[in-house]
């Protein structure tokens, strides 16, 4: 079943003329991908084109309200992990999503730092915890609607502070274009 969704979204990207500008670097099988830029319900959708296209499977956050029929098993299916928000119960999210890399022998994290597609003042700073919490780097990531390219940026190792990491994320997500450009807030 996942096959068939892999070549209609692989199929979907090609008839809507979206390329892939950049690859993840060859021996990286596990990373944190920083989408910034993300203001649509869209982005979902390319970002999975952009995937397939590079054969890779990814895993993505999304709320658990979101996971209902007939979208639920779909969206696991795709690598969705549903977060619970407004909750009384304190979750260590950084610590769950570390033991996913860990109990996983290719995996890709993507997040989007605003945490919205609302326009924000203040990126969470979740993805830098979870990558250093799992020892995986991060890729900065964005789409382009303009060019409609899907841009897969330079490595970041979490070696580096986080202010450091914030700096470098913002300074590639300059070029981004987004689809609602207004909700994207550097």
């Amino acid at each position: 079943m996942f096959s068939i969704f892999k070549y209609l979204f692989k199929f979907y990207f090609e008839i809507t003329g979206w390329k892939v500008s950049g690859n993840i670097p060859p021996g990286v099988n596990k990373a944190v991908l920083i989408g910034g830029g993300h203001t649509s319900n869209w982005d979902l959708i390319y970002s999975l084109g952009t995937m397939f296209t590079l054969n890779r499977k990814f895993r993505f956050i999304i709320k658990k309200e979101a996971l209902v029929f007939p979208l639920k098993n779909f969206l696991l299916k795709m690598g969705a992990l549903p977060v619970i928000r407004n909750s009384n119960k304190a979750t260590n999210y950084v610590d769950q999503l570390a033991k996913v890399f860990k109990e996983s022998e290719e995996c890709f994290l993507c997040i989007a730092p605003e945490g919205t597609r609302k326009a924000v003042k203040k990126w969470k700073t979740g993805y830098y915890h979870i990558a250093k919490s799992a020892n995986v780097p991060i890729i900065v990531c964005f789409l382009d609607y303009q060019k409609k390219l899907a841009h897969i940026g330079p490595l970041i190792e979490t070696d580096l502070s986080e202010e450091e990491v914030l700096a470098a994320t913002k300074d590639y997500l300059k070029l981004a274009v987004p689809k609602n450009p207004k909700n994207f807030i550097l």
